[in-house]
């Protein structure tokens, strides 16, 4: 998942409880430290019942089931059959519920055993999977909206990712913009995918009538002479394309800016 708010309203603020509700965490525990360079558990007390990745398994099918709204520490400490203060002895702070749940979903990416044969359609590859892991779980944005330290699961992405453009004439910088711009393009628009078909799926639009109000209301606006140039680009406009086919042309575009030859 490519990685941005106030700690007090942001996404990962759901994801804990007030200040006087939570024990003090320990010596660098602040809520920005990468959880992997704290501690898992202490060294006194029974063995832990719980570990890491079972809290990130369920914190992630809170969020499927019931939104991005519903993962609090108290709703995963209630499906983990534990104290909310209990919770707090596996995940310090609210923010590293956050970055568990977002390196478990990183973790869902597949690389082949042996190195594809064409990279473009590897980068290609990974930016179908970022799309549907995002369009299985749409409230993944609502935890990107700040940078996050890397678990690692996305440092594999990060490096596979980066192999991928080695033959690439770009530097380092600029191959670390491509990486986000083709990750953070899979990850929006999947996100947005998968709204619409829970939308779609209840009930509450249709696609065809969706697509029919966009395009009526865009044939309005072009019709009214104030914007000349989108209504050129209207009446330059090849046939409709599915939600998939804009998704290949984009990504498509995205790749050629890498250099990437084959």
């Amino acid at each position: 998942m490519a990685p941005a708010g106030d700690p007090g309203t942001g996404p990962t603020a759901r994801a804990g409880t007030s200040a006087g509700q939570r024990p003090a965490p320990g010596p660098g525990a602040g809520r920005h430290a990468p959880i992997w360079d704290l501690p898992a558990r202490g060294s006194r007390g029974p063995k832990p019942r719980h570990d890491r990745a079972a809290i990130a398994a369920v914190a992630t099918q809170i969020a499927d089931a019931h939104g991005l709204d519903a993962l609090t520490m108290r709703q995963v400490a209630r499906a983990l059959g534990i104290a909310t203060m209990s919770l707090y002895t596996y995940v310090p702070t609210r923010d590293h519920l956050a970055q568990l749940v977002i390196d478990h979903l990183a973790g869902e990416f597949t690389y082949p055993a042996i190195p594809a044969p064409g990279k473009r359609a590897a980068v290609a590859d990974l930016a179908r999977q970022g799309r549907d892991i995002a369009r299985s779980h749409p409230w993944i944005p609502g935890l990107l909206n700040r940078p996050s330290p890397l678990g690692p699961n996305r440092l594999r992405y990060l490096d596979y990712f980066l192999g991928l453009l080695s033959d690439s004439e770009l530097d380092t910088g600029a191959k670390m913009e491509i990486l986000a711009l083709i990750g953070g393009f899979a990850t929006m628009y999947g996100a947005m995918q998968g709204t619409l078909a829970s939308e779609r799926a209840s009930g509450a639009i249709r696609a065809d009538e969706e697509a029919a109000a966009q395009m009526q209301a865009l044939a309005r606006t072009a019709a009214s002479g104030h914007y000349p140039n989108l209504a050129a680009a209207l009446a330059a406009a090849g046939p409709p394309r599915s939600e998939d086919d804009i998704f290949e042309s984009c990504i498509t575009r995205l790749i050629d800016v890498a250099g990437l030859d084959s």
